[in-house]
């Protein structure tokens, strides 16, 4: 099976980016057309926390890796180095997942998608798949 090919739910063909244009994605860029179903399933899927982590780190990954190298070449190898380095790393990744939505729906937005796409995805989900306990609701409080 052709890795690049995916099939959600069996109607929806995604063409998933490769790698170097997966990295272009998560520094902001924007891939071409044929990916938009995939940019559409990585922004509003149920493992869309996991992917933003994973976003999150590569994006933290080089620029702490470069700190890192200047500071050890600069000041030495010391502990305090180390802490500083991580502690930003995690702040980095903080902010990341604080802003999810937000960054989701520019991505969709650069992509094609009109503004609002996001919440509408996330709550049609959320109502296909919880339409029993939202009918038991409506008759107890209604």
């Amino acid at each position: 099976m052709d890795r690049s090919r995916a099939t959600t739910r069996g109607t929806t063909d995604m063409t998933r980016p490769n790698t170097p244009e997966w990295i272009w994605y998560t520094f902001g860029g924007k891939l071409s057309p044929i990916h938009n179903a995939w940019v559409l399933h990585d922004n509003t899927s149920r493992h869309r926390w996991v992917r933003q982590v994973a976003r999150g780190a590569v994006q933290v990954a080089l620029p702490a890796a470069v700190v890192v190298a200047v500071l050890w070449a600069v000041l030495g190898d010391s502990w305090v180095i180390w802490a500083g380095v991580a502690c930003g790393a995690l702040l980095g990744l903080w902010y990341s997942i604080a802003y999810i939505d937000q960054t989701a729906e520019r991505r969709l937005v650069k992509h094609g998608y009109e503004p609002g796409t996001l919440a509408q995805v996330l709550h049609e989900r959320h109502r296909r798949e919880h339409a029993d306990e939202i009918a038991r609701y409506m008759e107890m409080y209604r």
